[in-house]
């Protein structure tokens, strides 16, 4: 009993300064760090439960107790720039941490995926650049993934160990020199090195990118969780068909080790593309440590729908998520102004037209957001282009100009509009002085097309302010773009030698072509004469001529790609009239489909119909074109002796169908209510007559107006 209670005693003496040992700072503080200028900076970490916290910094004393669960924080008043080094010092009873070297100025995060991370010592001009990087007033954090990943099965053991916690790891701030730039995003890098060289601040930058990365990976829980559209993506990400192809299928390699183990398969595996990882395991971590702004290079994963040269995703769908990332950095730092500066996809062999343009759309949409252009900085073959230094110069005059208020042009030529007359396109851009091709010689890059869409390569000629664009080949223009291609061979410049963004325009009297898809009705079968009679023929007599309405219907067609009609398969996927439509490019699509998988519907039908129908949408969304998509829902019509009245699959396909439209964020046009107490319309129990085909046109043609 003697014993017990002896080294119980010892264990109550010697508990408090074991506890105390427990005094940390967040790991985002270290010797050579930087705080943001004229903010208050706060400063956090653990203690003893109840214990008496000093901070000192810069003449400031500031004292709080920690929390019940051992946390504790305060803020420093906000301090102009310095140069000098300054100590921040935390004490707690005996134990004391001492931060050297503290430079005031301004600090930015750099983030994204590979082109981001690639660093100083894998650029065209490293060598000169890291050998010229010497600054003790420009401070680094490089944060490194301890997964990256590439083409790797990770060990079990690994893996259970990693978490948001431990995910990245670093070496503490460093000042700039050989040692730590050469390891650096040559971006991130470069951007910083403009800066100092103009603002005559101390500046600092986090790095957080990680390679392959895809946007979701970045954005913040809260964010995600309140989006309809991205909280689907949540549930099982790694196998969620709605997750992005190339990032599952890289995780799958990766995570081969924990699918494979009955114990863990069904739980979420940790993995940098997992959503919202990366802001958990890095933003998170520095939050809410104030910053002047955020860069951003990414997209590779999420432009197209394999992260390589396959299909282009959805511009809309890649719209909302980008605008959801700012939105998760602004909701962060609680600024609904935070600078967030981004580079546009450069030249490449993959289909990256599409997301390009989403690009100038946002950074024409989003306050406080703009864009760096690097279509002159790809390589035809190479996703990661070695000159680096232009990227993050360009990077650094968005901020000049619109952090900094230098009086400077940040960009080159970006399209505001465009005139048609006659055989010509008169072309207006911002940033217009001096409009030439880069190194001389004829403007590259324009072609223009008629209401055929069959573009010509077409001379650009400077002209009072405006660019002169004609080609022999097109009387008539339409359409015009610009350096719209994977690989575009252009040379836009103006005075200052910066390169034009891509664009393409239409005159307002262009045609507008409408694609009608679907099965019998679509096609015109119960009417007399179709090829006057079917509800897009009528469509296009409604219309008029500012339409092309064409009719790509095929009777007895359905959605799921197992079914079989006979021995052909049914599905509207596998016809000729698809790629018929798909052809035609047309900037509108109306879509009748769904009744005929009521064959196949609890055979196989209902597990599958939602995927197929979401392919075959998916390859009109993957257009150039960006076509709207109808869809019918509910399905028409239903009354009393019709064939399918009555049949309960008839909801559930209708059920499916509204499924569909509200994961592609479609529009749905009901052709069920407006014939009910109609049937005379439908003499056979299921197709319209010539009557009743005209009725489904007048309802699509006011719908569309």
């Amino acid at each position: 009993m003697c014993r017990f209670l002896t080294r119980l005693l010892i264990l109550l003496v010697c508990l408090p300064s074991q506890l105390q040992a427990e005094l940390s700072l967040a790991s985002v503080f270290s010797d050579k760090m930087l705080f943001q200028r004229e903010q208050a900076v706060p400063i956090w970490g653990t203690a003893t439960p109840g214990a008496a916290i000093q901070v000192e910094f810069a003449g400031q004393q500031l004292t709080t107790t920690a929390s019940a669960e051992g946390k504790w924080s305060l803020s420093l008043k906000a301090m102009p720039a310095s140069s000098r080094d300054q100590q921040l010092t935390v004490t707690s009873g005996t134990k004391q941490l001492v931060i050297k070297d503290v430079l005031i100025g301004d600090l930015w995060i750099a983030t994204g995926q590979s082109n981001m991370d690639w660093q100083l010592n894998q650029t065209t001009t490293g060598k000169s650049s890291i050998a010229d990087s010497e600054d003790r007033q420009l401070r680094l954090l490089n944060l490194e993934g301890t997964l990256h990943p590439n083409n790797k099965h990770y060990e079990l053991k690994f893996l259970k160990q990693l978490n948001k916690d431990n995910y990245y790891r670093n070496k503490g701030w460093q000042q700039s020199g050989p040692q730590s730039s050469a390891n650096f995003s040559a971006v991130a890098y470069h951007f910083a090195k403009s800066l100092r060289s103009e603002v005559k601040v101390p500046v600092g930058v986090i790095n957080l990118a990680v390679g392959g990365s895809p946007i979701e990976a970045h954005l913040s829980p809260e964010v995600m969780q309140k989006s309809p559209e991205l909280s689907r993506l949540l549930p099982q990400w790694w196998k969620n068909e709605d997750y992005p192809q190339w990032c599952r299928q890289r995780a799958a390699l990766n995570l081969s080790q924990w699918t494979a183990s009955a114990d863990l398969r069904d739980q979420a595996p940790p993995h940098p593309f997992a959503p919202h990882f990366l802001w958990e395991a890095g933003i998170a971590k520095i939050l809410p440590l104030p910053v002047k702004g955020i860069l951003w290079y990414q997209g590779e994963s999420n432009a197209t729908q394999d992260g390589a040269g396959g299909p282009p995703v959805d511009p809309a769908l890649n719209k909302m998520k980008f605008k959801s990332l700012i939105k998760s950095w602004r909701q962060a730092w609680k600024d609904d102004s935070l600078p967030v500066y981004f580079v546009q996809l450069p030249g490449l062999n993959r289909p990256w037209a599409l997301f390009r343009e989403m690009q100038l759309e946002a950074s024409q949409e989003i306050p406080h957001a703009h864009m760096a252009v690097s279509i002159d900085l790809g390589h035809s073959t190479d996703v990661h282009p070695r000159n680096k230094q232009p990227v993050g110069e360009r990077l650094a005059r968005l901020a000049l100009k619109h952090s900094y208020g230098k009086d400077i042009i940040t960009n080159g030529p970006i399209y505001k509009r465009s005139t048609f007359k006659q055989d010509k396109v008169y072309v207006d851009f911002e940033n217009s002085k001096g409009l030439s091709a880069s190194g001389g010689g004829a403007i590259k890059g324009f072609e223009l097309a008629g209401n055929d869409r069959v573009f010509h390569p077409a001379e650009a000629t400077p002209s009072k302010g405006y660019l002169l664009v004609r080609s022999v080949k097109v009387k008539e223009p339409a359409f015009i773009r610009y350096a719209w291609a994977n690989d575009p061979k252009c040379n836009l410049v103006n005075a200052t030698g910066l390169p034009a963004s891509p664009f393409r325009a239409r005159s307002d009297t262009a045609t507008v072509r409408i694609a009608c898809i679907g099965d019998s009705i679509t096609f015109g079968s119960g009417t007399t004469d179709r090829l006057q009679n079917s509800y897009p023929l009528q469509l296009q007599d409604l219309l008029g001529k500012n339409y092309e309405v064409k009719n790509f219907g095929n009777p007895g067609r359905g959605v799921v790609k197992k079914s079989m009609r006979g021995k052909e398969k049914r599905a509207y996927f596998f016809m000729k009239e698809h790629q018929q439509a798909l052809a035609f490019q047309p900037d509108i699509v109306i879509c009748n489909l769904g009744i005929n998988d009521l064959m196949d519907w609890n055979k196989f039908g209902k597990d599958h119909f939602v995927s197929d129908y979401r392919s075959l949408l998916q390859s009109y969304k993957a257009l150039d074109t960006r076509p709207r998509i109808i869809i019918w829902q509910p399905l028409a019509p239903l009354f009393k002796g019709q064939t399918y009245y009555g049949n309960p699959a008839v909801d559930a396909i209708n059920q499916a169908i509204q499924k569909v439209a509200e994961s592609e964020n479609l529009e749905t046009l009901d052709m069920a209510s407006p014939f009910k107490g109609k049937g005379h319309l439908f003499p056979d129990k299921l197709h319209p007559n010539a009557e009743g085909a005209r009725a489904i046109a007048e309802i699509t043609a006011k719908y569309l107006n």
